[in-house]
């Protein structure tokens, strides 16, 4: 007992522990076999550890049947015994293993609790092949060591949950931040060229406003969306690696991948995030993740280079609506129309935040190639366009934050405040020469063509004509792309919500224009 008391008072693994047990009791008591079957709060209590006719098995998962003897010292935490299988086995027995089932050959047997606490963790068993092997003494050395062994157990398992918490983030069960700067220190140190290491740095866009409009509690089940679609891909690749690594940020870790691999794996995983969205009462928000990777040893060598380069190029995914980014000349964008004068407000407007800057975007790319297949515009007209389409929003300046980008409806009042954007990027632009016409243009992007628009309520063919085309791609561009407030509808949708309101919201005989170039004219999907 004093080697038994050695070995548990040891820091071994269970595996090992197990082993060195067996050797101990095999010095001690005739066993052709033991093992050692662990409890679990399912009932699905299993075979763990065995010695079986000079095999050695760790951790086999043998699910112990129903009329198991191991299962029934488990449950009621009394000691089965016998020198003949009619004594401790009288509805006869099932061999550990059915693939070799000559070795189901024990006649004498001892069952004993392994009990912790008064909580039953598990069984030993010592068998032999030999008649008459035991005696109560033997009984008694293997229900103490039964014992010592299920509180050394049971100390195992407070370890290793007392590890998984110091390694765990509670919240999601991904590895936290400590954890994860060690497996990316660890991957950083074996990657080379022929077998690259890619760190995916993930952060939720507007993750403070969600909380601050939605409390902390829904904001915990977004962490664990995220949480849980990235876990898909741990689960099922084991070259990669995931984690929270922050507030509102995670990181994925993939090894052993060429560059063009690794591209398409972060595209993948992009992917499938871009598919959450966070659904409560009558709306749905999407979940948006801002994604920036880095491929060592080519981008980096060392944790914290890796580290700060997956945060810079996470800050030009956002910039950029959040495509994945894995290089840093990628904050270049064409913009359509001339900008003589106003060029720094040109660019505070697209540095507002990323949703009004790709949106931006978009209705200027849009503009420009809905007039060259069946606008028919002047030189004039074609630059008053291009230079609307891209300012239309740019009172937005003067708009707050929480209300912009807001993750959900607005209330009256903010809406009506929101609403001033007309007015104020008419004054903006009022205020310089040559942009007189833009103003008009921007200032009735929002009238609505029976009048009952913002912020005068103008009407029809009083409206510019041009502020009409550019109210058309606005309104397109806002519904096909996912904003704070709401999930982007497909483009198919937006057409015929475009031709539902014509006549009322829209030009009618604009919407006819524009729908015939969305369908016919082969346009490039939005990006």
């Amino acid at each position: 007992m004093r080697q038994v008391a050695s070995l548990l008072a040891t820091d071994l693994s269970l595996g090992e522990l197990f082993e060195r047990l067996t050797r101990v009791l095999a010095e001690y008591v005739d066993a052709s076999v033991v093992f050692i079957a662990l409890a679990r709060p399912d009932g699905r209590h299993s075979i763990e550890y065995c010695y079986d006719h000079g095999e050695v098995r760790r951790y086999p998962h043998i699910p112990l049947y129903e009329h198991s003897r191991a299962r029934a010292v488990i449950e009621t935490g009394e000691i089965i015994w016998g020198n003949s299988p009619e004594v401790w086995a009288p509805q006869g027995s099932t061999p550990i293993n059915p693939d070799r089932p000559w070795t189901n050959d024990t006649i004498s047997a001892i069952f004993v609790p392994m009990r912790s606490g008064g909580t039953s963790v598990g069984a030993l068993s010592v068998q032999t092949t030999r008649p008459g092997a035991y005696t109560d003494d033997d009984v008694e050395m293997v229900a103490a060591i039964g014992h010592y062994l299920g509180v050394a157990v049971e100390n195992q398992r407070m370890y290793q949950a007392l590890q998984r918490t110091a390694e765990y983030d509670p919240l999601t069960s991904l590895a936290n931040h400590s954890r994860m700067s060690r497996e990316l220190e660890s991957a950083l140190a074996a990657a080379t060229s022929t077998h690259p290491v890619a760190a995916v740095m993930l952060n939720i866009v507007n993750f403070g406003m969600f909380n601050e409009t939605y409390g902390h509690d829904e904001g915990d089940v977004v962490l664990r969306s995220v949480a849980e679609a990235l876990r898909e891909f741990e689960d099922a690749d084991d070259t990669i690696s995931v984690g929270r690594f922050g507030g509102d940020v995670f990181m994925a870790i993939l090894r052993d991948r060429t560059p063009d691999l690794v591209t398409h794996a972060v595209e993948r995983l992009s992917s499938r995030l871009n598919e959450l969205a966070y659904v409560a009462r009558d709306q749905t928000l999407p979940i948006s993740l801002a994604c920036g990777y880095v491929v060592a040893p080519f981008d980096g060598g060392t944790r914290s280079e890796v580290v700060a380069l997956c945060v810079h190029r996470t800050r030009l995914s956002r910039k950029q609506g959040c495509p994945p980014v894995g290089e840093d000349d990628v904050d270049g964008y064409t913009i359509h129309g001339s900008f003589t004068g106003i060029e720094t407000i040109v660019e505070g407007l697209l540095d507002r935040d990323p949703y009004t800057r790709v949106h931006l975007l978009q209705v200027n790319t849009m503009a420009k190639l809905w007039s060259e297949y069946n606008l028919d515009l002047d030189r004039a007209s074609l630059a008053l366009l291009l230079q609307g389409s891209l300012l239309h929003d740019v009172g937005k300046l003067l708009v707050s934050d929480r209300i912009l980008v807001k993750p959900g409806r607005l209330s009256t009042a903010e809406y009506l405040a929101a609403k001033e954007h007309a007015v104020y990027g008419r004054n903006i632009l009022s205020a310089h020469a040559g942009y007189e016409d833009v103003a008009r243009i921007v200032g009735e992007h929002h009238e609505r063509y029976d009048g009952t628009g913002y912020p005068d309520g103008i009407e029809g063919e009083a409206i510019h004509r041009l502020a009409r085309a550019i109210s058309i791609l606005d309104a397109f561009s806002a519904m096909v792309q996912d904003r704070p407030y709401h999930r982007g509808i497909s483009e198919d949708a937006a057409l015929g919500e475009l031709q539902r309101c014509a006549g009322t919201q829209f030009d009618p005989e604009l919407v006819e224009r524009f729908v015939t170039w969305r369908i016919e004219g082969s346009p490039p999907p939005l990006v």
